[in-house]
């Protein structure tokens, strides 16, 4: 790995690094294809079954391998990490390739969706302990916040092409040719972890220790560090009660907004023009010392938007409350993995990103959550009232973890 050779240069020299080059390309060839997967599948499932709650269970199943985020870490950290990239990287891309198949022999049905989304999301439970952990090795402490902003910002900005374009695709020629998009994603990402190196495979001693060995020290670090005790707390929070609207964008937009499936593609790429230009802003000016504060600017700014979200009954000002939720989440997503990195030890990296994801994957109940909420309430009321106490939540995270935004 580049072992911190960008250090000092800023995002110009992260580019020059090999192993960063490679790492943030991986990151934007699969990228693209994580928002338009979720925007197609929930239209197909909507149009396929009628139900808001089969949404909700869908989305679940792409979010639900998260919980088991802290024994993918401690797996992690005794393997090569290069090596658990690229078998991640071929599964989804077989997965990919047996729903395209599926698809054009008009054999698909909702559980096949269902099935791939469980082992597409074992693959994004991974990124945390494995892509960004390598991001965070290759950058070096100093350029680690610009690094995971710029990860960030490169997959915003193809968020903004990638469900339009997909609801494009499935408007045109079914999920089919959305599925085979994804095997071409993937494949590339896949030629590109090929050129990794393996220096960072772990020592003998930690491949033979026991995996709940591993876990029992992933958590006494976390119980140690307050700023990463706050920042699991917000993070529970937010994905139990603020983004599961996301899940909701597709029935929100055919039921209310009356929108085609392109339109509803637009509304979720205009929430990545909001991410993408939140994330260009951290790449450009984030300093260590601000860390805190954006996270929970970040967070704030998604539960307020997918409140406005909830509320609103206009295609236009739907997409104002997508971009500011967008900005949220992109600050919020990457002053998250920042702060972790810069708070845990460096041999502990990949434990530790594993007990965020299991706090990420937990918070995916949420979804559930919502679901029900949308099938007993309608899917705008169930949103505003996700929202609402997401900001209550997290005003109470704030008050029991100060360390998170004092400095």
């Amino acid at each position: 790995m580049g072992a911190g050779v960008a250090a000092q240069g800023g995002v110009g020299a992260l580019i020059a690094d090999r192993a960063f080059r490679r790492l943030w390309l991986i990151g934007a060839s699969t990228g693209v294809m994580r928002w338009l997967d979720m925007v197609v599948a929930g239209i197909y499932v909507f149009d396929a079954t009628g139900s808001p709650a089969w949404v909700a269970a869908v989305a679940f199943m792409r979010s639900a391998p998260m919980i088991g985020g802290m024994l993918l870490g401690a797996l992690a950290a005794r393997l090569s990490l290069a090596l658990f990239l690229r078998i991640g990287l071929v599964a989804v891309a077989t997965t990919y390739t047996v729903l395209a198949t599926l698809a054009v022999l008009d054999l698909l049905e909702v559980w096949h969706v269902a099935l791939g989304a469980l082992v597409v999301g074992t693959y994004w439970s991974s990124e945390n302990s494995v892509r960004r952990t390598l991001i965070g090795s290759a950058a070096g402490p100093g350029q680690v916040g610009t690094a995971i902003s710029f990860d960030w910002a490169t997959i915003n900005a193809l968020r903004l092409a990638g469900p339009f374009a997909g609801g494009a695709l499935y408007a045109v020629y079914g999920i089919g040719a959305t599925c085979a998009f994804g095997v071409v994603c993937f494949a590339t990402a896949l030629a590109l972890a090929s050129g990794l190196a393996g220096s960072e495979t772990p020592t003998p001693a930690r491949a033979t220790r026991r995996l709940r060995d591993d876990i029992a020290d992933s958590i006494a670090i976390v119980r140690a560090s307050p700023t990463i005790q706050g920042v699991l707390g917000v993070s529970l929070c937010l994905n139990f009660f603020g983004f599961p609207y996301a899940s909701m964008v597709p029935v929100i937009g055919k039921e209310v907004l009356r929108a085609a499936p392109a339109d509803v593609g637009l509304l979720s790429s205009l929430e990545g023009l909001g991410a993408m230009s939140g994330a260009i802003v951290l790449t450009l000016l984030v300093r260590p010392t601000w860390f805190g504060r954006l996270f929970l600017v970040g967070s704030f700014g998604v539960a307020g938007g997918a409140m406005l979200f909830g509320l609103s009954h206009v295609y236009a000002l739907s997409a104002v409350a997508l971009i500011a939720a967008g900005c949220g989440m992109s600050w919020f997503a990457a002053m998250q993995s920042t702060q972790v990195l810069a708070h845990a030890p460096a041999d502990r990296r990949p434990g530790i990103m594993g007990v965020l994801t299991t706090t990420i994957g937990l918070g995916q109940i949420g979804v559930l959550q919502i679901g029900w909420l949308a099938s007993q309430l309608g899917a705008p009321l169930a949103v505003i009232v996700s929202a609402v106490c997401a900001v209550a939540t997290l005003a109470a995270c704030a008050w029991l973890w100060p360390a998170i935004w004092r400095r």
